[in-house]
């Protein structure tokens, strides 16, 4: 139960912060132009990787020791929802952080700002699996 609830409380952290760039962080750049957008995003984004990664790593971490502890069904779909996060990144939003990266503010336009919205959807999508992380951890406390 120890490792359940460290993997449920970092699961929380991390659904947070994912929530947080979703919800406030990439709404507040809508109303920047579109260099700009792309110039406070490529601050923000080498930031947020440094605390997004390891919480969900650590989600799963903590997942699978809690899953070999005193084993139980939601232990492991927790621990797989945590690391589906991290395929999520890979397989979608890291191709894409590089290419906005790699891009120059001063030539940015209404194609950068698509590709930052379809960023902030799919942080949208890893704030709902580190959600459902958050569930299957908490209930598998009880």
């Amino acid at each position: 139960m120890e490792f359940t609830a460290i993997a449920l409380a970092v699961m929380a952290a991390f659904t947070g912060a994912a929530f947080s760039l979703y919800y406030v962080e990439h709404p507040a750049r809508r109303d920047m132009l579109d260099g700009d957008m792309l110039a406070q995003w490529q601050r923000s984004c080498p930031r947020a990787i440094r605390v997004l990664a390891p919480l969900a790593g650590g989600g799963f971490f903590f997942g699978v020791l809690a899953l070999f502890w005193s084993g139980g069904a939601l232990n492991l779909t927790g621990a797989l929802f945590s690391i589906a996060i991290w395929v999520v990144t890979y397989k979608w939003i890291r191709p894409m952080d590089r290419t906005l990266m790699a891009a120059n503010p001063d030539t940015a336009d209404a194609a950068t700002r698509a590709l930052l919205e379809k960023w902030n959807l799919l942080h949208g999508l890893l704030a709902c699996l580190g959600f459902l992380a958050v569930l299957c951890f908490f209930a598998a406390i009880r």
